[in-house]
């Protein structure tokens, strides 16, 4: 998760102070940026290289969608603790993550992970009085792009998909997502806007344009986590994008209303069918195309 902080540098001085003053950090060069990995504590060699090469392959996740790293320059602090497991990731205003990793933690269990990928997503989107948006963006971006980087199976992604969006849908007493802020609209609600959008960006270009082209836009005009844009800039300048006020429209519809979204049908528009935990394609789909475009399938087009 994110949140809003003024003393930026002071926390990353206490991330500092608080580790041992002879443990090293690594250094990663992801194309024309640098990350600076600070470990609390001196670590094995071997979990080093693992914690590097888990960094190193959410960044190429997050690079699918923007092209390049979306910042220059980030820190992030690892607090090593017992056990085995990936926990507490939180970004500060697009210049520092910190998060826990066990000192047992395995290959698998890294390469399993999504939430540094869904911390680096926060890096390259502006912060934002409404938590839906960032938060249902990284929730909704995160398995897409590590499916696209070869990370994750198109499988996983849809599966995470609809065990996930039903937490998303407007209950009883739901003011839309800017005025629900409850823990599945915020993330789930906020994914879901987010893929409908994508869809519609893709249907009304013939896949030719999709969400990351505005994205990447937002980015380029500054709006990364060190940034506050009002909602209406970032949907402006999205819709700017793909020249087509997408949205502007969906927030329209969403933002301050409780519309639902017919889930199986839209699933079974994409081509998606689950039966138990087996998840099947079925590329005669309308939207068949869009689907595979999504996770970066082959013949997508």
């Amino acid at each position: 998760m994110r949140t809003r902080i003024l003393c930026i540098l002071v926390l990353i001085l206490i991330s500092r102070c608080a580790r041992a003053a002879d443990v090293p950090d690594s250094k990663l060069k992801i194309g024309d940026s640098s990350i600076t990995i600070q470990f609390s504590a001196q670590v094995s060699d071997n979990l080093r290289a693992l914690v590097e090469g888990w960094i190193r392959d959410s960044a190429d996740a997050v690079n699918t969608v923007y092209g390049s790293y979306p910042v220059k320059q980030v820190t992030i602090a690892v607090r090593v603790t017992s056990g085995g497991r990936v926990s507490h990731g939180v970004t500060f205003r697009g210049r520092l993550i910190r998060i826990q990793v066990g000192s047992d933690v395995t290959r698998e269990v890294l390469r399993a992970d999504w939430v540094m990928t869904h911390e680096m997503f926060h890096l390259g989107f502006p912060d934002t009085d409404a938590d839906w948006i960032g938060e249902g963006l990284s929730t909704y971006m995160e398995p897409l792009a590590r499916a696209r980087a070869g990370q994750l199976s198109a499988e996983a992604v849809w599966a995470s998909m609809i065990d996930g969006l039903p937490k998303g849908l407007p209950q009883s007493g739901d003011r839309g997502l800017d005025r629900t802020p409850t823990w599945g609209r915020t993330y789930w609600g906020g994914a879901l806007f987010w893929l409908l959008a994508d869809i519609e960006i893709r249907r009304n270009s013939a896949n030719r344009k999709s969400l990351d082209d505005a994205l990447r836009a937002i980015v380029a005009e500054g709006g990364t986590g060190a940034a506050d844009w009002p909602e209406a800039k970032i949907f402006s300048r999205g819709d700017a994008a793909i020249s087509m006020p997408v949205l502007q429209n969906l927030h329209e519809r969403l933002g301050a209303h409780s519309e639902t979204t017919d889930l199986a049908a839209l699933l079974k528009q994409l081509g998606i069918s689950q039966d138990g935990r087996k998840v099947t394609f079925h590329d005669d789909a309308p939207l068949a195309a869009i689907r595979r475009a999504l996770t970066g399938a082959k013949g997508a087009n």
